[in-house]
C-alpha cells in the first residue's frame, strides 16, 4: 500500500487532512505481518516460516512506515517541545537519543541497506540467533507498545468529529509516533539483511556483474549498476 507523499506539517493538517495521512500507515499490511507473526508463535512453527514471516514484517515497517514516519519526525518533536502536557513523551524521546548509536545520516543509510564508517555496526546478527533466541526476540517485537497505540489510533479513527474536537486523536498519534521510535531503537541493536539466502535471478546477476565490469574499466557507455539495480529491485549494499 502505497503511503501518502504530502509535506504539509501535521500540526498544520486539518481533521480531514490528518486522516488521510494516517490510514494509509494504520492500514498498512505491517500490521497484518505482525498478526502473523502472533499465531506463529502460538504454534511450533519451523524456523524458516518464522524466518520469511519477520522478512515480510521487516521490510514492511522499515522500508515503509517507518520511512514515512521519519519524514514527520522533527515536526513532531518540535510539538512535543512546545508544550509541558507532552512531558511524559518528551522524557521518552530523550530516553530514545540518548541510546541511539547511528547518526541521522546513518539511519538512512541503513535503510538503503549500508553503514556509515564512522556508525557502529549492530552487535547482534538475528540469522545467527538460536532458534529459542529467535522465538524471543520475535515475541519482544511483536508485544511491543507500537501496535498498542496503533490499535488507540485505529479506535480514535472509527470517530466521527469535528476539526475542533481531534486533539485525542492527535495525541494517540503522538504516542504512536514516540512508540516508533522506540520500536525502531529497539530494532538498531539487530543486523539484518532480508535478502540474506535469496537467490539472484541468473539474468539479475549477468546483468549486475557486466555493470560492474563495465565501470571498473572506465566503459560508461553502459547501463548505470544503480539504475540496473532498481529496474531489477536489487538492493546494493556496501561491503567495506
Amino acid at each position: 500500500m502505497k503511503l501518502n507523499n504530502g509535506k504539509l506539517p501535521l500540526k498544520d493538517m486539518t481533521h480531514k487532512q490528518l486522516r488521510e495521512w494516517l490510514l494509509p500507515i494504520v492500514e498498512h499490511t505491517l500490521f497484518v505481518c505482525r498478526g502473523r507473526i502472533l499465531e506463529l508463535l502460538t504454534i511450533d512453527t519451523d524456523r524458516d516460516i518464522l524466518t520469511e514471516a519477520f522478512r515480510e514484517f521487516f521490510e514492511a515497517y522499515y522500508y515503509d512506515v517507518a520511512f514515512e514516519l521519519d519524514r514527520y519526525e522533527k515536526c513532531l518533536l518540535s510539538v512535543l517541545d512546545s508544550c509541558d502536557t507532552y512531558a511524559v513523551l518528551k522524557h521518552r524521546v530523550v530516553t530514545v537519543e540518548s541510546k541511539r548509536k547511528a547518526s541521522p545520516m546513518g539511519r538512512e543509510v541503513r535503510r538503503m541497506g549500508s553503514y556509515l564508517p564512522d556508525d557502529p555496526v549492530p552487535r547482534i546478527k538475528i540469522s545467527a540467533l538460536s532458534n529459542d533466541g529467535f522465538r524471543e526476540f520475535l515475541y519482544t517485537l511483536v508485544r511491543s507498545e507500537f501496535f498498542a497505540a496503533h490499535d488507540q489510533v485505529i479506535k480514535l479513527l472509527s470517530v466521527r468529529s469535528m476539526d475542533a474536537e481531534d486533539m485525542p486523536l492527535r495525541e494517540a498519534v503522538y504516542e504512536f509516533f514516540v512508540c516508533h521510535l522506540e520500536l525502531e531503537q529497539f530494532l538498531e541493536d539487530y543486523a539484518y539483511d532480508p535478502d540474506e539466502g535469496l537467490e539472484i535471478r541468473p539474468e539479475v546477476a549477468e546483468d549486475l556483474e557486466q555493470s560492474i565490469t563495465d565501470h571498473e574499466s572506465d566503459k560508461i557507455k553502459g547501463r548505470p549498476l544503480q539504475e540496473v539495480a532498481k529496474e531489477f529491485g536489487v538492493i546494493l549494499k556496501c561491503t567495506h
